[in-house]
């Protein structure tokens, strides 16, 4: 495995997240790439915690998928409408679960890991947690949201990447007194 490639994820990665570069290099050494054959590679746990008042940051790396592989990954017609109903927010509690389904759902993106420079792209997950306070209410919202770095690629095709976790953000608010969360939409693009 070459450290090249390391390197690049990690400064790939580092223009979306600062993170801990010698632990995360730690962690890619001893996970280690994808083979040929194989999709995706799951990282050892791995989560580096920013806080400050009112606000905690989390970042995990969860995974480093095989962009040579792509095409065969990807879900499309009836596999990718069952999987649609399979790992639906309403049902599925594990944010990761939804989010690679979704990147696998994705035309765009699975032509973009597919068409990449770069040999293999970085999946994580930042978890923000925001406490409100106004006056004497105070209220945690809670943020979920892939960050993918994709090695290689230019700034119209980092736009799409950016849109899609963007558009994959995970937004919740506790209901008080209940162990649920309610889910937050946000306005659709070119509302106010």
């Amino acid at each position: 495995m070459s450290h090249d490639l390391i390197n690049d994820l990690i400064s790939t990665l580092n223009q979306k997240v600062v993170v801990n570069k010698a632990r995360l290099v730690e962690i890619l050494i001893l996970s280690g790439m994808p083979e040929r054959t194989e999709n995706l590679r799951y990282l050892g746990f791995n989560r580096q915690v920013i806080k400050t008042e009112n606000r905690t940051a989390e970042f995990s790396a969860i995974a480093v998928i095989n962009n040579h592989r792509a095409d065969k990954w990807r879900l499309e017609g009836y596999r990718r409408k069952l999987s649609r109903l399979v790992f639906d927010k309403r049902w599925t509690r594990n944010p990761l679960d939804i989010f690679i389904n979704n990147l696998r759902c994705s035309p765009d993106m699975m032509n973009l890991l597919a068409a990449s420079d770069g040999t293999y792209t970085l999946l994580g997950m930042l978890s923000v947690q925001v406490v409100q306070v106004a006056g004497e209410r105070r209220r945690t919202v809670h943020h979920v949201r892939p960050v993918i770095a994709v090695s290689g690629i230019d700034d119209v095709l980092e736009k799409i990447v950016a849109a899609f976790e963007e558009e994959n953000e995970i937004r919740r608010t506790r209901i008080k007194g209940l162990p649920f969360h309610r889910e937050i939409t946000r306005p659709a693009s070119g509302d106010s």
